[in-house]
């Protein structure tokens, strides 16, 4: 499991107030979906958005096409984890190592375009998720590259540790901080919400005699599963992602790229770019589309989650208003070791928590973690391994659930459920 919300790690952030550019219809008729909005006439839900995002399991370690983008920045992620690799005479700059299991995928495409991995010489990410950054002791091991990291993220970056390997470290940046190599310049942009320091990189990119504004957004969604309402670990959690967005709104942009291809639609790019033509990522409308499909989705969730905080009014400081309870009363449970609800309930928070990373997306098991539908577990081994992790489990991201917790009781269900079948 990979811990979707900030651990360990609340720091202070100044209150920005930013004008709520946004559409949005919510709707609670799907509680696992989320709220849905609706921008540009298209409908989305927040389901729908994380998952536009992760993709398949298969996604998530398949190697899209490596190919250049503009100027020189080339894709060398996978199907849904972005990953760029910038090239300058001095050596390259790799942005996104993502899991750590993906970086041969990634040594692959960096030779396939026809340069050295072991050019790399610098090595940043978007934000302290696993799927961004779990790889970066392995390129450091293979390439020797500085790892440069945003300071707010440090204390889950130094969690982050695969295989029982230290996460490098070797330079802490601040806001607005610059690394530069072979005459390119990259500036990190703070814009906090996703986590304590998620990292907006811009940069310059040259293309026909033009200069082109590129912005590689680190990620302004609001994962299921994560509390606006309430947080105990980033009790400034609002007023982070409303920093965010007034930050990323603010910044030039030509060319949107992001931490998922997802964020700026690059199946469909890649696709137009190898019909011809004019080159498909030069999308200044793509970075406004993105601002605004995600800052009304936030504003949507952060709603959803008033109106189920009693305590919560309008004038009320979110940040430390009482979080909406999950399931206060479940069914009965069946056979299976809850009832239909629960384990619906279960596998929405298997999902939340991003289990399927590690289990897979039927809990089948992965090379990063065992097979649950043949698990001969009780439910009370199930509890308490859910609250006290391995080490392992842990240096993988699984969060620790209490025991008494409505998510260990449907999560639990949930896991009974899938190896009854």
């Amino acid at each position: 499991m990979r811990k979707l919300t900030v651990i360990e790690c609340a720091f202070a952030a100044a209150a920005v107030l930013a004008s709520s550019v946004y559409a949005q219809n919510p709707s609670t008729a799907n509680s696992a979906a989320g709220p849905q909005i609706s921008v540009d006439g298209q409908t989305y839900t927040q389901e729908g958005l994380f998952q536009r995002n992760v993709g398949s399991a298969e996604d998530q370690s398949s190697q899209f096409p490596p190919h250049k983008i503009i100027g020189n920045i080339y894709y060398v992620g996978t199907v849904s984890f972005s990953s760029f690799l910038i090239v300058t005479p001095q050596g390259d700059i790799l942005v996104n190592s993502t899991f750590e299991r993906n970086v041969p995928v990634i040594q692959k495409s960096v030779e396939q375009l026809g340069f050295k991995f072991s050019d790399v010489k610098i090595l940043l990410g978007s934000h302290a998720h696993a799927d961004h950054m779990e790889g970066d002791a392995l390129v450091k091991q293979l390439t020797g590259a500085q790892v440069i990291a945003m300071a707010e993220d440090v204390p889950l970056l130094e969690q982050m540790k695969p295989g029982g390997k230290s996460h490098p470290i070797d330079r802490v940046l601040h806001d607005g901080d610059q690394v530069t190599l072979g005459g390119t310049t990259l500036i990190a942009r703070l814009t906090p919400g996703h986590t304590p320091g998620c990292t907006t990189w811009t940069l310059k990119a040259q293309e026909g005699g033009k200069s082109y504004e590129v912005v590689i957004i680190g990620s302004l969604g609001v994962n299921p599963g994560l509390k606006l309402i309430n947080n105990p670990a980033d009790p400034h959690i609002v007023d982070e992602f409303t920093r965010a967005f007034q930050v990323s709104r603010a910044l030039p942009c030509d060319v949107p790229l992001g931490s998922h291809p997802g964020m700026f639609d690059m199946k469909a790019k890649y696709a137009k770019l190898k019909a011809g033509g004019a080159n498909p990522y030069i999308d200044p409308a793509g970075c406004k589309r993105e601002f605004d499909v995600t800052e009304a989705m936030f504003h949507a969730v952060l709603d959803q989650q008033k109106a189920a905080s009693p305590s919560v009014g309008s004038d009320s400081d979110t940040s430390g208003a009482k979080a909406p309870a999950v399931a206060a009363s479940a069914p009965a449970p069946n056979a299976n070791g809850g009832g239909d609800a629960l384990v619906a309930q279960g596998k929405e928070r298997f999902n939340a928590y991003q289990c399927v990373d590690c289990h897979g997306n039927n809990g089948e098991g992965t090379s990063d973690a065992p097979d649950l539908t043949h698990s001969h577990l009780t439910a009370e081994q199930i509890a308490k391994f859910l609250q006290k992790p391995s080490t392992d489990a842990v240096n993988k991201g699984m969060p620790n659930i209490p025991a008494d917790s409505p998510d260990s009781r449907a999560l639990v269900a949930y896991v009974l459920s899938i190896r009854a079948k």
